[in-house]
C-alpha cells in the first residue's frame, strides 16, 4: 500500500481507536473499528465500501502476524535477558500480542507476559503491575518498566510505586518527560542504563 494510503488509513482508524477508547472500549468492538475504518477509506476513494468487512478480516490476520520492532529492540532485549528477567504487561487482545510476539521470534521470551484480554485487567490499574510483581516475586523498587504511554505506564507505574524509564523516541515532543524516573530517546540507551548503572 502507497505511503499516502497507509498515512490516510492511519488517520481513520486512529479516530475510531480513540473514540472507543474515549467511551471506555464500550462504544466500538475491535472489529468494529477495524471494519468502520476500511469503510471510510474505501468511501474516500470512492471504492467498493461493501469490501471493508472481507479486507477488515484479511488485515486483522495480516497484523497478528506481523512484527516490526523499533530500532534498537532486538539487540537490547538479548542483552538484558543475558542480566535480568524480562516480563510484559501490555493493553491489547491476546490473538495479536500473542501473534506479534511469536512473529519477532519472542514467544516465551517475556515471563511474565500479561495482556489485558487475558487477565481481565488493564493499565493503568495498580492490579495489573502487582501480579506481575507477586509473578516475579520481586518489590516494586526491585524492577523497572519502560513504556511509551505517560497515561497508561507512567501512570499505572505511579500506582504500583514502581520506577518507570518513559522510551519516547520523539525528543521534540512535549510530554512532560520531567515526571518521569528516566528518560530515553532510543533502546539501546536502556542497555546503557541498566548495565552500567
Amino acid at each position: 500500500m502507497p505511503t499516502d494510503f497507509v498515512q490516510r488509513y492511519a488517520a481513520i482508524s486512529g479516530g475510531y481507536w480513540a473514540a472507543r477508547a474515549a467511551d471506555d472500549d464500550s462504544h466500538f468492538t475491535r472489529e468494529q473499528v477495524i471494519e468502520l475504518s476500511w469503510r471510510d477509506f474505501l468511501s474516500r476513494l470512492k471504492l467498493d465500501a461493501s469490501r471493508a468487512p472481507k479486507l477488515a478480516e484479511e488485515f486483522w490476520a495480516a497484523f497478528c502476524a506481523a512484527s516490526s520492532l523499533n530500532p534498537g529492540a532486538r539487540e537490547t532485549v538479548e542483552r538484558l535477558a543475558e542480566h535480568y528477567r524480562l516480563g510484559m504487561i501490555t493493553n491489547g487482545y491476546s490473538e495479536s500480542q500473542r501473534g506479534r510476539l511469536a512473529a519477532a521470534g519472542w514467544g516465551d521470551r517475556f515471563n511474565p507476559l500479561l495482556i489485558s484480554q487475558e487477565v481481565g485487567l488493564a493499565k493503568p490499574d495498580a492490579r495489573i503491575f502487582n501480579m506481575a510483581l507477586e509473578l516475579l516475586k520481586l518489590d516494586a523498587e526491585d524492577v523497572m518498566y519502560v513504556g511509551d504511554s505517560l497515561s497508561h505506564d507512567r501512570e499505572g507505574c505511579r500506582r504500583a510505586g514502581i520506577p518507570f524509564c518513559h522510551y519516547c523516541p520523539d525528543q521534540s515532543a512535549d510530554a512532560g518527560l520531567t515526571t518521569a524516573d528516566f528518560r530515553i530517546s532510543h533502546l539501546s540507551q536502556l542497555a546503557s542504563l541498566l548495565l552500567n548503572a
